[in-house]
C-alpha cells in the first residue's frame, strides 16, 4: 500500500468517527440537529477534496454500518439520506470543482429528494399520516389562541379576525413549503461550503472559491419569476383554483428569496465602497431587511439598473 493511500485510510477512519460523534450528538440533542446536519457533510466534503470522491462513499458506508448496530438500522439508513447523500453530491463537486451556482444548487435539489423519501417512507411504509398531523397541529395552535386571546379580555368579534388570518398564514405557509425547502436547503449547502473551505484550508488543501458578499448576484430572471408568481396569484384566486395558487405562491416566495438576496449583496457592495466597518455595516442591512419589502426592491433595482455601480463611492483613478 503507498503511503497516500496509508494516510487517507488513517484520514477516513478518523473523519468517520467524527461523522459518528456528530450524528449522535444531534440524535440525542435536538437543538444541535442543525449543527450536525451541517458538520457531518462537511466532513465529507474534506474528505473528498482531500483524498476523492471514493473515500467519502467509503466513510459514509463505514458510519451507516457502524450506526445500525449503535443505535437501528432504520434510523442509520434515514441519517445516511439526510446528510450522506447530499455530502457526497458535494465532495463530488468539490472534486470536479463546480462553479457556484451548481454547487449550490444541485446538493439542494438532492436535500429535497431525500427528504421527499422520507416523507414517502414515513406515510407508506411507517403510515404515519402527515396530512392528519398537520391538521391537528393547525388546530392545537387555533384553540391555543383563542384561549390566550380569551384571557387577555378579548371580545369574540375581536378574536375570529384573529384566527382567520392565521388560518390564511397556514394555507399560505402549505402553498411555499416547496420554495422554503429549496431556498433552507440553498443555505445548508453554503454553510457546508463555508464550513469545509475552513477546514480544507487549515489542513494544507485547497476550497473552492465562493464569492463574497459583496459579489452575490442572483439571474435577471429572479425579477420576471417574481412578476409571474403576483401575475399568477391573482388569477388563482379568480379561478379558485389551488394548483395555479400553489405554483404562484412558490414562484412569488422564490422570487423574494433571490431578489432579498441580491439587495442584501447591493446593500454590502455599496455600505463597503464607502469604508464603512463590518459591524456598521451589518447593523445597517438588519435594519433594511426589517423595513417590510426595502431589501426586495433594492434587489430588483440593482438587477434592473446596476444600483451598486452607480451608488457606490467612486475611486480616485474613476473620476
Amino acid at each position: 500500500m503507498k503511503y497516500s493511500d496509508t494516510r487517507a485510510v488513517v484520514e477516513t477512519g478518523f473523519l468517520t468517527a467524527l461523522i459518528m460523534v456528530f450524528t449522535f450528538i444531534g440524535l440525542t440533542v435536538p437543538a444541535m440537529g442543525i449543527f450536525a446536519s451541517i458538520l457531518m457533510p462537511a466532513v465529507l466534503v474534506v474528505l473528498g477534496a482531500r483524498h476523492g470522491i471514493r473515500w467519502s462513499i467509503l466513510a459514509t458506508i463505514t458510519s451507516g454500518l457502524v450506526m445500525s448496530v449503535v443505535i437501528t438500522p432504520f434510523m442509520a439508513f434515514m441519517q445516511v439520506l439526510t446528510s450522506g447523500i447530499p455530502g457526497l453530491v458535494l465532495a463530488y463537486g468539490y472534486e470536479r470543482r463546480w462553479s457556484t451556482a451548481r454547487l449550490l444548487t444541485l446538493p439542494a435539489f438532492t436535500m429535497m429528494a431525500m427528504i421527499a423519501v422520507q416523507l414517502g417512507i414515513a406515510q407508506y411504509i411507517m403510515h404515519v399520516d402527515l396530512g392528519q398531523m398537520w391538521q391537528q397541529f393547525q388546530q392545537e395552535t387555533m384553540q391555543s389562541m383563542e384561549v390566550a386571546y380569551r384571557e387577555q379580555g378579548l371580545l369574540e368579534e375581536q378574536i375570529q379576525p384573529m384566527v382567520a388570518n392565521m388560518a390564511s398564514l397556514f394555507k399560505q405557509m402549505a402553498y411555499v413549503a416547496i420554495a422554503a425547502l429549496f431556498m433552507s436547503s440553498v443555505i445548508i449547502s453554503y454553510a457546508i461550503c463555508k464550513v469545509a473551505n475552513v477546514i480544507v484550508s487549515r489542513t494544507g488543501g485547497k476550497g473552492v472559491t465562493l464569492p463574497p458578499m459583496e459579489q452575490w448576484q442572483v439571474p435577471q430572471w429572479a425579477v420576471y419569476i417574481f412578476a409571474l408568481g403576483i401575475l399568477l396569484t391573482y388569477w388563482g384566486e379568480q379561478y379558485q383554483s389551488e394548483l395555479i395558487n400553489v405554483i404562484a405562491y412558490n414562484l412569488y416566495a422564490l422570487g423574494t428569496y433571490m431578489l432579498v438576496l441580491q439587495g442584501v449583496g447591493c446593500l454590502w457592495s455599496i455600505f463597503k465602497s464607502y469604508g464603512l466597518s463590518t459591524g456598521f455595516r451589518l447593523v445597517l442591512i438588519f435594519l433594511t431587511l426589517i423595513m417590510n419589502f426595502a431589501t426586495l426592491w433594492i434587489g430588483m433595482l440593482d438587477l434592473i439598473f446596476n444600483l451598486r455601480r452607480r451608488l457606490a463611492k467612486k475611486s480616485a483613478d474613476e473620476e
